[in-house]
């Protein structure tokens, strides 16, 4: 069985969002490091944090 490329990408639009931003290139190799010592994606961690941010305020 094929995939249907077309409806996974209109199912994962209909899903997610993608939030993209630039910051400083040392501490974006700092974060990507520490968050593959734990086993967590950026997008993972992005998730964790948002939700952090938005129950406090």
């Amino acid at each position: 069985m094929s995939r249907n490329i077309q409806k996974e990408k209109e199912w994962a639009k209909a899903k997610y969002t993608r939030i993209l931003g630039d910051i400083d290139k040392e501490l974006a190799e700092q974060l990507k490091l520490k968050l593959k010592k734990e086993g967590k994606s950026i997008a993972s961690w992005i998730t964790d944090n948002a939700k952090k941010y938005l129950e406090k305020n």
